[in-house]
């Protein structure tokens, strides 16, 4: 069973993060939402090895050092566009 925090009113679908491709975008809106890097694996049809690169490359682009930090930085970006 997972935890997943609720998103209601906040909208991170149109969120703008510099220097991300579309793909690392995607992902860490995923990561945002609350879902593992085994939902995400599954609900993109990437493999475990991918989405982990891209998660470890979201957290380098955006400075941060941890999952929580990540969907900190997609919320802030999603609530300024």
């Amino acid at each position: 069973m997972s935890c997943r925090r609720s998103n209601a009113g906040r909208s991170t679908a149109g969120a703008t993060l510099p220097h991300l491709t579309v793909r690392e975008t995607e992902v860490a809106q995923l990561v945002a939402d609350g879902l593992t890097n085994k939902e995400i694996m599954q609900r993109l049809r990437l493999s475990r090895r991918t989405v982990e690169t891209h998660v470890s490359n979201i957290r380098a682009k955006l400075d941060v050092t941890s999952r929580a930090a990540l969907a900190a930085a997609v919320i802030r970006a999603g609530q300024s566009s």
